[in-house]
């Protein structure tokens, strides 16, 4: 559900169906929300409903998907690695171009 949210946010103009998907996911999300108490699903679907992936920005978006995903039990070490390198290399690159 959470997935189609985020989908359904990148929609065009005069797109129904994805109109439609968006609608029917918000309220979905949120009559879910309170039977979930305080899991790491929650605050993802809390996050999402708050700040939409579209308006976000990439990098601090990419931030709190690593959080989330390293929460994640399931986890795959070795890519959530490379996420974290690929985020500091980039973030002292931008850090060097403000110098």
């Amino acid at each position: 559900m959470l997935g189609l949210y985020e989908a359904a946010q990148f929609r065009v103009h005069e797109e129904q169906i994805l109109d439609e998907a968006l609608n029917f996911t918000i309220t979905q999300l949120k009559l879910i929300l309170p039977k979930l108490s305080n899991s790491q699903l929650a605050q993802q679907i809390t996050n999402a409903l708050k700040f939409p992936i579209k308006g976000g920005i990439v990098r601090v978006e990419t931030r709190k998907y690593i959080s989330f995903y390293q929460q994640n039990q399931n986890h795959n070490q070795i890519l959530l690695n490379f996420a974290k390198l690929d985020f500091n290399i980039l973030q002292i690159l931008h850090k060097k171009e403000l110098i």
